[in-house]
């Protein structure tokens, strides 16, 4: 078998003295996606801020390509092929069609143009908005517009960090078939969430609870357990 593009061993990661992660390992192979599900507080964010180099882990290793990347800054992550979508990923100042541009990986697209074409083309919400500054666009429109932006980026890995956060109901539908678009790309895909919807997504979820694993395995039967039901469906 392959090695994983992903291999997370033993990982403690916090701020300061304050240790949100506790001893998080997992492996994530090219082409597939995995969910991170927990509630608020369970280390989600900082697992993914850990792997892209936001935040130093304190122990353990993060092996990224063959490479071990665990010292190496977000720049250098960047280069290699981790992106990660935050809560704020766009240039508010700037327009829908600037902020792809501005994304769009120079080894993959000769011209920045090509780039807004293609994300236009697959993301026709967009069009529309083509001209605007990103600060006159919804939450969900921003959204959309993080992951037009990333999928011109070419990542080898996708981080997404909670992309459902304060949306609606239908806006998190849109989100879901957004990322749908990303994976159908064979973009890889490491997506945190409390939301259980997106188990529909993955191929792998990971359970995680006060910084640690609690469950790991396929999502078809992660999602069929009653204690996730029970924590993420509220099912009684």
């Amino acid at each position: 078998m392959p090695d994983p593009l992903l291999d997370v061993r033993d990982l403690y990661a916090g701020y300061g003295s304050l240790i949100v992660v506790r001893g998080v390992s997992f492996s994530v192979d090219e082409g597939t996606t995995t969910l991170i599900l927990g509630l608020n507080g369970a280390g989600k964010t900082t697992t993914l801020k850990a792997i892209a180099g936001i935040v130093r882990p304190v122990r353990g290793s993060i092996i990224f390509n063959r490479k071990n990347v665990t010292g190496w800054p977000p720049h250098a992550r960047a280069r290699e092929g981790i992106v990660m979508i935050t809560d704020n990923p766009v240039f508010p100042n700037m327009s829908v069609v600037d902020n792809i541009k501005l994304a769009a990986s120079p080894r993959y697209y000769r011209d920045p143009e090509e780039a807004v074409k293609e994300a236009l083309g697959y993301f026709t919400d967009l069009a529309k908005l083509a001209n605007l500054k990103a600060s006159a666009l919804s939450g969900g429109q921003r959204k959309m517009l993080a992951m037009a932006m990333a999928m011109v980026a070419r990542p080898r890995l996708l981080l997404l960090d909670e992309p459902s956060t304060g949306l609606s109901p239908v806006m998190v539908l849109k989100v879901i078939s957004y990322v749908r678009k990303l994976k159908e790309m064979g973009i890889t895909i490491l997506l945190a969430e409390q939301n259980p919807s997106f188990i529909e997504l993955a191929d792998h979820v990971m359970v995680m609870e006060m910084g640690r694993v609690k469950l790991y395995g396929a999502a078809d039967e992660i999602g069929k357990l009653e204690e996730v039901r029970r924590t993420f469906f509220q099912v009684t």
